[in-house]
């Protein structure tokens, strides 16, 4: 099990490379036009204030954050299914896989639910402040 977990990894990890192969864009070309969030510092210089540079520091730590933990559950989630698709009716299995499942949704509506929260609070000490 932990030989096709891994070598799952080693996929998910370099599909990129394969991807980008396959459709003639290049991993940097892909990061500059596809890959740019608009949370993300773009490491451009401004003359901005500390509480703006404060602002985007703490922002950027928290979408950090939230999509890591987002990430996670996701992950678990994966994990769980492929746990409940081998356990072949063993009892057992059966159920850890269902508790996996289960707590990686519990986890994921924690992620979204805080992710909304986190955006209005946010919002909200912006207005006030501004």
């Amino acid at each position: 099990m932990k030989k096709f977990f891994f070598t799952l990894i080693g996929l998910l990890i370099s599909l990129p490379l394969f991807v980008s192969n396959t459709f003639g864009v290049g991993v940097s070309q892909f990061k500059d036009t596809f890959y740019s969030p608009d949370n993300l510092p773009t490491g451009q210089t401004t003359d901005a204030g500390v509480e703006v540079r404060i602002s985007e520091i703490l922002r950027y730590a928290i979408n950090l954050i939230l999509y890591a933990s987002g990430g996670l559950a996701v992950l678990f989630l994966v994990v769980g299914a492929i746990q409940y698709i081998t356990s072949f009716a063993n009892g057992g299995e059966t159920e850890a896989a269902k508790k996996t499942i289960k707590y990686a949704l519990v986890g994921l509506l924690a992620v979204i639910l805080s992710y909304a929260a986190v955006t209005n609070i946010i919002d909200l000490i912006y207005k006030a402040t501004t």
